[in-house]
C-alpha cells in the first residue's frame, strides 16, 4: 500500500454533460405525452363541448350563477349534481342573498333545448332574471 501525501494535481476532473442531457429530453418527451390537452371547456371538472359564439364574455361586475346540464342529464352547480327541486331551492337561496345575481347555463352541444328553456324558466319564476348561455369564442 502506498500511503503517500503527495496526490497528483494534474489530474482533471470533468463533468459528463451528455448523460444529462439525454435525461432532460427524456423528461421532456415523457411530460409532452402524458399532458392532455383540453379543447372543451372544463369547469369544475365537468367536461362540456359549449357552443361557439363571437363574443363569449360575462360581465365582471355581476355576481353569477353557473348550471351545467351535460349530456348524461345531470345538472351541475358548483361541483354538486342537484335534481330539479335541490335547483330551485339553489336559486331561492341566491335569490334571497342576491336577487340581481345572473344565472349562466353552460349546456353541452348534445343537451337538448327543452332542458336548458326548463332550467331558465324554472331561474325566472323564483325572480332571478338575468339569464345567460355560456358558449365558447370563435
Amino acid at each position: 500500500m502506498n500511503f503517500s501525501e503527495k496526490q497528483d494535481l494534474d489530474e482533471e476532473v470533468t463533468l459528463e454533460l451528455t448523460p444529462l442531457i439525454d435525461m432532460v429530453f427524456q423528461l421532456l418527451i415523457f411530460f409532452l405525452l402524458t399532458t392532455t390537452f383540453a379543447v372543451n371547456v372544463k369547469e369544475g371538472g365537468l367536461e362540456l363541448n359549449l357552443p361557439r359564439a363571437k363574443s363569449s364574455e360575462i360581465p365582471s361586475m355581476v355576481s353569477h350563477l353557473v348550471v351545467a346540464l351535460l349530456k348524461d342529464g345531470r345538472m351541475v352547480v358548483g361541483g354538486e349534481a342537484l335534481d330539479e327541486q335541490a335547483l330551485k331551492k339553489k336559486f331561492e337561496e341566491i335569490h334571497k342573498k342576491k336577487p340581481d345575481t345572473m344565472v349562466i347555463v353552460q349546456a353541452d352541444r348534445l343537451v337538448p333545448h327543452w332542458r336548458v328553456v326548463k332550467v331558465m324558466d324554472l331561474a325566472t319564476t323564483i325572480g332571478l332574471k338575468r339569464l345567460g348561455i355560456a358558449t365558447v369564442e370563435e
